[in-house]
């Protein structure tokens, strides 16, 4: 995880180039525009009371639901993510109160405090099966009965498999010329509706693209 972290933070200031489809995975730009355009009216239409967002990021997908909230709590490892994060909220016109914790998802102590709705992208696709389960096990602790969430993520498609390996160790180069070795797997629609049946999370909608999906589900009481 220490190189995943060390990526992260190298790459904040380019990392949202990839949604304008520069220098992604698969060389064909027009499917990441595609996929972020559908992606973002998702949502638009998403959210309420107190929003959880794990791995945030630089907060790419926060204009589009942060006033459908009343507080968002922002949650990344990354201090650099974090950084380029703000600078997104600075420039929004907002009523929802906003906080920032920083730190291992993991090893963060929310206390007694628990959340309306979670947003989760591009973070379970870096997790071990081993640690898949326990992010569950996490989660639907820090929910409220019948509270909702929007998981985006890498989609594995047909496009995909001519460019990368569905799971394994992945090499990630930024604009410098630096590279990184991280782990990294992909789900296709069939992997995403079994983990959210295996931990009880009924599903409400999917949205599968070439390059990203958007699924939403809801905690079963």
């Amino acid at each position: 995880m220490q190189e995943l972290m060390r990526y992260y933070d190298e790459r904040a200031p380019e990392y949202d180039e990839v949604y304008l489809g520069k220098s992604p995975g698969i060389p064909e730009p027009e499917f990441y525009k595609q996929d972020v355009e559908e992606i973002s009216e998702i949502c638009t239409r998403f959210g309420r009371g107190h929003l959880v967002d794990i791995a945030c990021g630089t907060g790419f997908w926060l204009p589009y639901y942060i006033n459908n909230c009343t507080s968002v709590t922002l949650v990344d490892q990354s201090r650099q993510m974090l950084v380029e994060c703000q600078k997104r909220i600075n420039g929004l016109d907002r009523h929802a109160n906003v906080r920032f914790m920083k730190g291992n998802f993991f090893r963060l102590r929310f206390f007694l405090e628990t959340f309306d709705v979670a947003l989760i992208a591009f973070f379970i696709s870096h997790l071990t099966e081993e640690m898949v389960e326990v992010f569950f096990s996490k989660i639907k602790r820090l929910l409220k009965p019948g509270a909702e969430i929007l998981w985006i993520d890498g989609a594995w498609s047909a496009k995909r498999a001519r460019y990368r390996e569905k799971e394994g160790i992945q090499r990630r180069e930024l604009n410098n010329g630096q590279e990184f070795n991280i782990f990294k797997k992909y789900y296709d629609e069939d992997d995403i509706k079994m983990l959210l049946k295996k931990h009880l999370f009924g599903l409400h909608s999917v949205y599968i693209g070439d390059v990203f999906f958007a699924v939403r589900a809801v905690l079963k009481d």
